[in-house]
């Protein structure tokens, strides 16, 4: 086996002795093609990028590697998936793999910044507090670093209803809200009883306290019957006909 062809054999880094200053300038050889870091972070990018959803167009994009010292072969075939869960924001690998001509592998770090708008509170508000305009705000904040469900729109939320105390700047998300209370114990209420292409309207009582969504218990003026119904967004009583 020549020299050259031995030496080709290895993984070629920077600093490594030249080639014709080992055998002599008439008995030079060519080193291998490599393929240039750039087109390697080029392919995770362009991958990492597909992948996202369509409000991330804007992403900030960041590849880490491959190390300047490393070389690799130049591939006719590269390929690349997630190494692990992918997430679409923050930190994540992936692996970049020649399949040919010569098999090669590595894992390169990935972090996609991605900004977006969200509402959050101007101030501190206790919980039972009943949001209004000027509670609110929205501010662009990292993805990666948002909880789950955080809210955008913030003229949606108004008149919605705290659970929880929150402090001032802190992003809001539907777990932490409740609808306004729009039946009290005792109030006069619409009594609906809807269904099978029937719809029947009472007067009613409340015997309980209700936000939207929520089962309560009416009394029906007239017959004197007690229902259990849910509140609807009109403030009134829905019961089922089956």
């Amino acid at each position: 086996m020549s020299f050259c062809s031995f030496f080709r054999r290895w993984p070629l880094r920077v600093g490594a002795v030249n080639c014709l200053s080992l055998i002599g300038a008439t008995a030079a050889c060519a080193l291998p093609a490599v393929q240039s870091p750039a087109s390697i972070r080029a392919a995770v990018e362009t991958f990492v990028r597909a992948g996202l959803p369509p409000a991330a167009a804007k992403a900030k994009i960041e590849v880490q590697g491959p190390a300047a010292d490393l070389r690799f072969p130049q591939c006719a075939d590269l390929r690349t998936a997630y190494f692990g869960n992918a997430n679409p924001y923050g930190a994540q690998t992936v692996e970049v793999r020649c399949a040919a001509p010569q098999v090669w592998s590595l894992y390169l770090p990935v972090r996609v910044d991605q900004q977006q708008g969200v509402v959050v509170v101007a101030r501190a508000l206790q919980a039972g507090h009943v949001l209004s305009a000027t509670d609110l705000t929205t501010v662009e904040r990292d993805a990666a670093h948002l909880p789950p469900g955080a809210m955008n729109d913030a003229q949606a939320l108004v008149g919605q209803v705290l659970r929880y105390s929150v402090a001032a700047g802190q992003p809001l998300v539907q777990s932490m809200l409740t609808g306004p209370q729009l039946i009290h114990y005792g109030q006069p209420v619409s009594l609906v009883a809807q269904g099978m292409g029937m719809r029947l309207v009472a007067l009613g009582q409340a015997m309980a306290d209700g936000r939207v969504g929520q089962s309560v218990l009416v009394r029906n003026l007239q017959s004197g019957r007690v229902v259990s119904g849910v509140v609807d967004a009109q403030g009134q009583v829905v019961v089922p006909l089956n």
